[in-house]
């Protein structure tokens, strides 16, 4: 089975990772380590427009953890970041260049919790995000100490289902849609994907080495008048998830772009905190049960398999239009003009999709936005991979990518803060459908003799008779 070519572009340079060369069963390798990225405080954070307020102090901290996966000559990073969303694409390149150099490790799955009180990593008026580069930093070391310490390991998974949060798009009779931020009475909403898995990475002495825990909700139980660096919700799972079990949990975030916690936006003066460290808390406990009872998905060597590679789209406005400018830039005000403005004047939008394949068992699909849920509902239904996560906030951020029902239906996320021409997830959606097909070898970019072979029916009845 040929190992795809790993194709990443990032400020429109093509970088090729790894020529393409057969995929060879090896034994799966891993390595581990985390780093504090909590900065000091007095940086704007990022994921509330009310907020203007610079941050005060450290509510808990953010972190970043790093898994490298070998197998064979095959080396991929799985780096998830207690941030908004992931450094912009400069940055992402040069700690490619950087790991690549040192580790021959250039396929890098760099993912964000997506929690709205942690630091700003957007430029503005061209100026520098000056946080990004430390995060780079920071994150180089930690796939350093992770790359040199590569250990076997055996791969186990579970799921169960955790009801923490509703569609926060409630569509009305008549088609339009009206915004239900909070749910505290925990009133039907539909469609949510209330199933966790946790992927658990084992020593062979049948320790943790590492946990990776995926659920689609946002990190949002806080709201704007907390000033206090947090990694919300997700902070207090994955902490409390490694007290107990005795080793790092890496959190997948899934497609959470329509999907709100009960609890949203709790005022601090009504128990903000409290919400959020009990939302973390219940997430955790069922994590915790499941992850004692997971079950071995790969048996003996396996392999690994990555593409990143980009998904050209449309923008959804033609902003070169001055009543385009004028109209958007009434709408979002001085984010338009200091940063969307110069960030779509090309008119076009290039998201990566990221493909992390480990043997025919465990899907990875990173998406680089605010995927709604319905896109991670389509993925596990129609992949050929049992186990296929939806992974948002990865390896980018180019805003929401509504379902064309919800882009023509408007609303926050399906008109309000997306960009992208609508189809945009759709197609995401499928391009990730046929790289999966491909990495399983069920489809083939070079046409096979053996592909126009007909199977008769009856034969098959004939045979079955035998």
């Amino acid at each position: 089975m040929p190992r795809f070519v790993s194709i990443a572009i990032f400020c429109g340079i093509v970088l090729i990772s790894a020529a393409a060369v057969p995929a060879v069963e090896a034994p799966l390798l891993a390595g581990v380590a985390t780093v504090d990225l909590t900065p000091p405080p007095g940086l704007l954070m990022w994921g509330y427009s009310n907020r203007p307020q610079p941050a005060t102090g450290k509510l808990d901290p953010l972190m970043g953890r790093v898994l490298v996966l070998a197998c064979g000559d095959v080396k991929t990073a799985i780096v998830t970041l207690d941030l908004g969303r992931t450094p912009e694409d400069p940055l992402l390149a040069d700690l490619r260049e950087r790991t690549l150099s040192k580790h021959k490790l250039g396929d890098l799955f760099v993912t964000a919790s997506h929690t709205h009180a942690a630091p700003s990593l957007e430029s503005l008026d061209g100026k520098a995000n000056t946080y990004g580069p430390t995060v780079i930093e920071a994150l180089d070391r930690a796939i350093d100490q992770a790359a040199d310490n590569l250990v076997p390991v055996e791969l186990s998974m579970g799921c169960g289902t955790a009801d923490l949060g509703h569609n926060r798009r409630h569509f009305l009779p008549d088609g339009r849609v009206a915004m239900q931020w909070r749910n505290v009475e925990h009133e039907p909403t539909s469609p949510v994907d209330k199933e966790y898995v946790v992927l658990r990475f084992d020593r062979a002495d049948g320790k943790p080495l590492a946990v990776m825990l995926h659920y689609a909700c946002h990190p949002v139980v806080l709201g704007p008048d907390n000033l206090e660096y947090s990694a919300d919700f997700v902070g207090e799972a994955c902490r409390t998830i490694e007290k107990d079990l005795g080793a790092p949990c890496l959190y997948l975030q899934g497609g959470c772009g329509n999907i709100n916690p009960y609890v949203d936006k709790t005022p601090l003066a009504d128990g903000g905190i409290a919400e959020m460290r009990k939302m973390g808390q219940a997430l955790a406990a069922a994590a915790i049960q499941t992850a004692r009872a997971t079950r071995p998905v790969i048996d003996g060597d396996t392999t690994l398999k990555f593409e990143a590679r980009t998904v050209p789209v449309r923008l959804r406005w033609n902003i070169q239009d001055p009543e385009v400018k004028a109209i958007l830039s009434q709408a979002y005000g001085a984010r338009f003009d200091r940063y969307l403005a110069p960030m779509l004047q090309t008119g076009r939008v290039r998201p990566v999709l990221t493909t992390l394949l480990i043997g025919n068992a465990v899907a990875l699909v990173g998406m680089p936005g605010e995927m709604f849920v319905q896109f991670q509902q389509d993925l596990k239904e129609h992949s050929p991979v049992p186990t296929t996560l939806l992974v948002g906030y990865t390896n980018g951020y180019h805003a929401y990518f509504p379902t064309i029902r919800d882009a023509a239906a408007g609303g926050y996320g399906g008109k309000t803060a997306t960009y992208v021409a609508p189809g945009a997830g759709e197609r995401l959606r499928d391009e990730a459908l046929v790289t999966l097909y491909k990495m399983t070898d069920q489809l083939h970019d070079v046409p096979r003799l053996q592909d126009f072979q007909l199977l008769e029916y009856d034969d098959v009845k004939k045979q079955a008779g035998r």
